[in-house]
């Protein structure tokens, strides 16, 4: 699950390049504005099935993923599509305003990611980005994901997505379709 929209690191990167206003990247403002708290009650409402969470921060989406895989002994498939991106963010990265941060989180992450070939190249480097102030993803047992979905819109969250599942195979291994 992830708990708000990713793409804050090209947002930002943009605004600095002059390729974007801040009327264009107010709403990444605002969920960057906006606490975690919301989201952390909404764990603990489920009444159990969350194992971990982490901000997505520096490291990007799939690199905070790889890390808990990497702990846990798991691997995972993102579901692409379910990624929750702020507006403007895919047509920024295709402008080229990619911070060096998600460059070297690419490059880092390159040996344990591996993408179906339909997924564009924008939505490649996204899930790369390096995020500020970005939003919770958490693991949960399937049997709980509903319950925390609900949980998480009643908090208000930024965003409240089921972005893919974790499964055996290859610790840290992360597949994308």
């Amino acid at each position: 699950m992830l708990t708000k929209p990713i793409g804050t690191g090209v947002l930002t990167t943009a605004l600095k390049r002059d390729l974007a206003t801040a009327a264009e990247i107010a709403a990444a403002v605002k969920a960057m504005a906006t606490l975690n708290a919301g989201a952390a009650r909404a764990m603990r409402a489920t009444g159990g099935g969350v194992h971990a969470a982490t901000d997505v921060t520096g490291f990007g989406l799939l690199g905070h993923l790889h890390n808990m895989l990497a702990a846990s002994g798991l691997a995972a498939e993102i579901d692409a599509a379910s990624v929750p991106l702020f507006p403007n963010a895919v047509a920024l990265a295709e402008r080229g305003a990619v911070p060096g941060g998600t460059t070297r989180n690419r490059d880092a992450l390159a040996p344990h990611v591996t993408f179906a070939d339909e997924i564009p190249e924008p939505l490649r480097v996204l899930l790369f980005d390096a995020q500020t102030s970005g939003g919770l993803l958490i693991a949960v047992d399937p049997d709980r994901a509903s319950a925390l979905l609900a949980a998480l819109e009643r908090e208000g969250t930024p965003a409240a997505a089921r972005i893919g599942r974790l499964a055996r195979g290859v610790a840290g291994a992360i597949t994308v379709t």
